[in-house]
């Protein structure tokens, strides 16, 4: 089998995994915010959509090592063995940090680690977006093809999951203070309010996803 064909595969893999488990999370976090469910049911359906997260977390970092895998057996880059094991080293180490931290948010440790999370993702957001628009422009380290659109576009998802944890953050203390106050109007108008700030995000994130596939599935642009 062809070394592109199994990046390819993997590359699939990655794109069902992310998008089709994380509207597995989004389902049930909707369904925690219906003040009809006990609140006991709502931190259960809480609970689940945090650890069905896990799965497209982990996807969403191993987009990056993946995705470069497949544009050098095309021949759209040609990286050196350093340049490789260095974004290797970078992706196991995020992976850790990201997922590390996600998995443990009811320790001090673990929420150290998601806020060192949120300065990698917004700085890698950043970096990718500028290396995208450098490459457009005629500057490198690209062609001007789907290759440096969609680094351009993953970088975008980057910083609209930067958007879903910053709006999923105030959202979880509403849910600590439902857990203490119990259930009231007020209260409740602001889960709806952070929820659909959340969702926001959640949507733009899959559309730009969607987005990225395509480009890559069709070579629209070269």
């Amino acid at each position: 089998m062809a070394e592109y064909e199994i990046w390819k595969f993997l590359h699939i893999c990655m794109f069902v995994f992310w998008l089709g488990t994380d509207v597995g999370v989004m389902l049930c976090s909707k369904k925690s915010v219906d003040s009809n469910l006990s609140i006991e049911t709502r931190f259960q359906m809480l609970e689940m959509a945090l650890k069905i997260e896990l799965l497209p977390r982990v996807m969403w970092v191993m987009a990056l090592p993946f995705g470069v895998h497949l544009s050098s057996t095309l021949g759209y880059i040609n990286p050196s063995v350093a340049t490789m094991a260095l974004m290797w080293a970078f992706t196991f180490t995020w992976l850790v940090i990201n997922v590390g931290g996600a998995a443990n948010l009811n320790k001090p440790w673990g929420q150290s680690l998601s806020k060192i999370n949120r300065y990698i993702v917004a700085l890698l957001g950043l970096g990718l977006v500028i290396v995208s628009v450098s490459s457009f422009m005629g500057n490198g380290p690209y062609d001007a093809n789907s290759v440096a659109l969609k680094v351009g576009l993953y970088g975008i998802v980057n910083l609209t999951i930067l958007g879903i944890e910053i709006a999923f953050f105030p959202l979880g203390q509403s849910f600590e203070r439902l857990a203490i106050e119990g259930s009231s109007p007020d209260l409740e108008s602001e889960i709806s309010g952070g929820m659909s700030k959340t969702l926001g995000w959640v949507h733009a994130t899959y559309m730009l996803i969607f987005i990225t596939a395509f480009i890559g599935a069709t070579k629209i642009i070269g």
